[in-house]
């Protein structure tokens, strides 16, 4: 909804995979930053698709999305995301957010994005090559990796 500006979002997994099959052979060959913000246009918040934030309690996506579209009232809302800083948070708990839950775990005030988190742990392993899940969730179970609850308000 975000990345590609639908104007409605994805209500169930048949309509992901439709538009995935629809519009992968035409994204997937854009440039990266026609797509996905990057640079000084991930601190841009121009809040959008308000009637949708107001309608959900929960709200999952990728930060930079989910902070640039999200109005100034996020009174009791509960977001998942990823790769968020300190200031992300007060931000957050400025607009009212109760929970903030990231899928990798808070490292010195900040979470990373799982790709990031993916490369450090290919890089510890020393294997040169991808590891495979397995491979990969014993580094984790190994690291304690979790998902972070903050409760902001």
């Amino acid at each position: 909804m975000f990345a590609l500006g639908l104007p409605f979002p994805i209500r169930s997994e048949a309509g992901l995979k439709f538009l995935a099959a629809v519009m992968m052979p035409i994204a997937g060959r854009l440039p990266f930053k026609w797509i996905y913000p990057t640079g000084d246009k991930q601190e841009e918040r121009t809040p959008k698709w308000v009637k949708y934030y107001e309608w959900a309690n929960v709200i999952s996506g990728d930060f930079h999305f989910v902070k640039a579209n999200m109005p100034d009232d996020m009174s009791g809302k509960v977001i998942i995301t990823n790769t968020t800083t300190p200031e992300d948070v007060a931000l957050l708990k400025q607009f009212g957010v109760k929970y903030l839950i990231t899928t990798t775990p808070v490292i010195e005030g900040r979470s990373f994005g799982t790709n990031m988190m993916e490369a450090a742990l290919v890089a510890l392993a020393g294997k040169g090559r991808p590891l495979s899940h397995a491979e990969l969730e014993e580094i984790l179970v190994k690291l304690q990796f979790q998902p972070q609850l903050q409760e902001l308000n």
